[in-house]
């Protein structure tokens, strides 16, 4: 464990030897962060996959720099279908970490198996337009689209789970058990799939151990019903006949006799067994009363101190997550990284993402890291960005709209410094609109930067109209 303020090894002590700043709430948060991946652990181990999820969700939010934690938890993502969260976390893993780190694996093989990526983009494509049929009221063409959806990806629990809740709708008891029990093989502890599982069970009044061919009395006795394939036979139940009056003397008599055998020889002994019995339970528990009133009295000194202790970790963990927007920026870098990577690489898509983040973020508060992927990330799309904003921004103004062109044109000289055109165009933009300040900045500009360019002696003409 390194010191946060000067990155020298912490020992045992709960200051840094090395720059004295005090690291003991910062030691719980980790501890912490810890505690919640190995828990995270041992539910993936067991497939309790959404418990697994949820620890290790909150393990990140302790430490966001916690790789192992991000690794499994895309692992957990990929397994139950979702790619596209998967390679997130893959993606933040890596750039924490760039070196020594599995993520990088995960990624390859991802990018290396092409079909299987792309039947992951198209199983969660049919299941967002299965949603939308849903909402417009087409439950059965959504059916037809979730089938397929399974037959591509059939460890897809959400896709299990919605086909589900249609045949339920429908009505459909035995098909949407089965849907569940398959979703539950996936992740066994999901409490979607389990509360489902529950209502169709208090429905139906059969249980999932009943369902195969077992019989099941109704509360009341007076049926018997029996599970047949998808069909329910209710059988009357058969009525002894009660026993005759003599047999109900005999066990009068036999019931009064054994009382009194009881009364006379064994009860006093019983009684002095019993009492003795419980004066020795009596002192026995006097004595532990005490001791678990001492606990007591120490257990709530100790939750006094815990509560202290909470608060602080939690404007502690406020600061330390970046409850002022760290974790929304975070998140824009990541879909920019995420569409630099597609196939498609839609390099407009990259910039809008990156525009997101704001400049004093990346001045003041973004680390080495981030800004290191930042950077490359504009530079790798820079040349495609800049011409694409330059026939926009042109487009923009020989239509006269010169708002928009001077956004587009201003885009286009920021990710290509040495595009003379765009700076002309830009300027003739701000003269065209009367703003005649920008236009002879931009002019002044152009001269500067590009003195032997074709566009050079019109900007002169028109600086010399400015100034008339």
């Amino acid at each position: 464990m390194i010191c946060y303020n000067c990155g020298c090894e912490l020992t045992e002590l709960d200051f840094c030897t090395n720059c004295g700043a005090d690291v003991k709430q910062y030691k719980k948060i980790l501890y912490t962060a810890d505690a919640l991946y190995n828990e995270g652990l041992e539910r993936a181990t067991v497939r309790d996959l959404s418990g697994a999820a949820r620890a290790l969700r909150d393990c990140i939010r302790f430490n966001k720099r916690h790789t192992d934690a991000r690794n499994l938890l895309g692992l957990i993502y990929y397994e139950t279908g979702e790619g596209v969260e998967a390679l997130s976390e893959w993606v933040v893993s890596q750039n924490l970490k760039p070196d020594k780190n599995v993520a990088n694996e995960y990624i390859s093989l991802v990018q290396a198996g092409q079909g299987r990526l792309e039947t992951l983009k198209n199983s969660i494509r049919k299941y967002n337009k299965a949603l939308e049929l849903c909402e417009q009221d087409s439950p059965d063409m959504a059916m037809i689209q979730l089938k397929k959806v399974i037959s591509m990806n059939p460890n897809y629990v959400k896709a299990r789970q919605l086909l589900a809740l249609l045949y339920i709708h429908k009505e459909e008891w035995e098909r949407a058990r089965k849907e569940l029990e398959a979703a539950l093989k996936t992740d066994c502890g999901n409490l979607t799939s389990l509360r489902y599982l529950k209502e169709i069970e208090r429905v139906t009044g059969i249980a999932t151990s009943d369902k195969k061919g077992r019989s099941r009395v109704s509360g009341d006795g007076s049926a018997i019903y029996k599970k047949n394939g998808n069909e329910t036979i209710i059988q009357p139940a058969r009525m002894k006949e009660g026993p005759g009056l003599g047999a109900f003397l005999q066990i009068a008599i036999g019931v009064v006799i054994g009382v009194c055998v009881s009364y006379f020889l064994i009860f006093p002994t019983r009684v002095a067994a019993v009492r003795e019995e419980a004066n020795s339970k009596a002192a026995e528990y006097g004595e532990q009363i005490d001791s678990k009133n001492s606990e007591i009295a120490e257990l709530e000194s100790r939750i006094g101190e815990l509560q202290a202790d909470i608060q602080t970790q939690k404007e502690t963990i406020d600061d330390f997550s970046g409850a002022g927007g760290v974790i929304d920026v975070n998140n824009h870098l990541i879909s920019a990284a995420y569409a630099y990577l597609d196939d498609g690489q839609d390099n407009l898509k990259v910039d809008e993402y990156l525009a997101l983040i704001p400049n004093e973020y990346l001045e003041n508060g973004a680390s080495g890291e981030f800004l290191d992927l930042y950077h490359y990330l504009k530079g790798g799309i820079g040349n495609t960005v800049s011409g694409s904003y330059y026939d926009s921004g042109l487009e923009a103004y020989n239509s006269m709209d010169y708002e928009n062109a001077i956004k587009d044109l201003t885009k286009a000289c920021q990710y290509d410094a040495n595009n003379d055109e765009a700076l002309y165009y830009l300027a003739l933009a701000y003269y065209d609109s009367e703003d005649m300040t920008n236009a002879s900045a931009k002019f002044s500009e152009l001269l500067e930067k590009f003195p032997d360019s074709e566009e050079a002696d019109k900007a002169r003409q028109h600086l010399e109209e400015i100034s008339e």
